[in-house]
């Protein structure tokens, strides 16, 4: 496995991102932007699923999904651009897995809350327990995704 980061963080591409005056701070910009997007409109939608502001109709905030995956693309592509400038120090950071840990599964929850939306909202307005309970747990892993990203940097 070493080698294969070695060789990522040895490349021509890594190299770049490290030495020229734009790589890095481009992606690192369009990283922060992309997590801005993610992050803030799947609070968004999961303060609504929790019961907040229910004069906006859950219906409506569908077509934010695809702007939240559109998002979540950049940011996995900039993440990747990022990883590969330092694999090594990345890979054997517990802040990084973490942090890649808290994404997987907040993004994972996406889906459940996705479904209830696609299927439509009870009579009585009242989300079933688990989605609610999807929409709570995306919001905590959201904020340890970007607290253990911001470690990454001191630990």
């Amino acid at each position: 496995m070493y080698a294969l980061l070695e060789t990522l963080q040895g490349s021509e591409f890594a190299t770049w991102m490290l030495e020229s005056s734009y790589g890095y701070p481009v992606a690192l910009t369009f990283h922060s932007m992309g997590l801005a997007i993610v992050v803030g409109l799947l609070l968004v939608l999961d303060l609504r699923v929790l019961g907040v502001a229910r004069g906006i109709p859950l219906p409506a905030l569908r077509p934010v999904l695809r702007i939240v995956w559109a998002a979540f693309c950049i940011n996995a592509l900039t993440g990747l651009m990022i990883f590969i400038s330092d694999a090594v120090r990345y890979f054997e950071s517990s802040s990084f897995r973490l942090k890649l840990l808290a994404v997987a599964i907040a993004m994972a929850l996406v889906t459940p809350v996705a479904r209830q939306l696609r299927a439509g909202v009870p009579a009585d307005g009242r989300l079933p327990a688990s989605v609610r309970a999807c929409a709570l747990a995306s919001i905590v892993l959201w904020l340890g995704a970007i607290v253990s990203g911001r470690l990454m940097a001191y630990v």
